[in-house]
């Protein structure tokens, strides 16, 4: 492929107008950073696969029987740019890792009555849990850390 088919795709995958501007965004530092984001922007969004199926999260599962074995099943998330692997359902889960061959999409599964959507967690954004104490945390500091143990007087 050509150097502008790889340019052309990244402008669409990050949505950006113009090369320079995608160059100038947060979106090119973290490629630069994350070397499994270029590799599924720029190689493995070329077709290069199978489109096996898509999950209810839109995140799209790819099969290269040509591949070596390890190689042929992978992901491109829905977000390219902020993506989450706490996204992937078990039963994707599952077949990306070679525990079941048959296709999700294909596939009735019996629900667990305890189980719920997979969706992603609020590890790392602003929503997550931030204790007593946490410099995020809005409350004021208006607790004490510590305090002594006064026993009771018997009568």
């Amino acid at each position: 492929m050509s150097l502008s088919g790889y340019f052309s795709r990244l402008l669409e995958a990050s949505g950006k107008k113009s090369v320079g501007s995608f160059f100038a965004s947060w979106e090119f530092g973290k490629m630069l950073v994350d070397g499994n984001l270029a590799h599924n922007v720029l190689v493995r969004a070329t077709g290069a696969g199978r489109l096996v199926g898509t999950d209810y999260n839109g995140n799209r599962y790819y099969e290269n029987e040509a591949a070596p074995y390890g190689r042929r099943r992978w992901i491109v998330y829905k977000d390219k740019f902020d993506y989450n692997p706490t996204t992937i359902p078990p039963e994707w889960h599952g077949w990306l890792n070679y525990i079941n061959d048959y296709n999700p999409t294909n596939t009735k599964f019996k629900e667990p009555i305890y189980q719920i959507e997979a969706t992603m967690t609020k590890t790392g954004t602003q929503a997550c849990y931030n204790p007593k104490g946490s410099w995020f945390n809005a409350k004021p500091r208006n607790w004490r850390k510590y305090e002594s143990w006064a026993p009771t007087k018997s009568v």
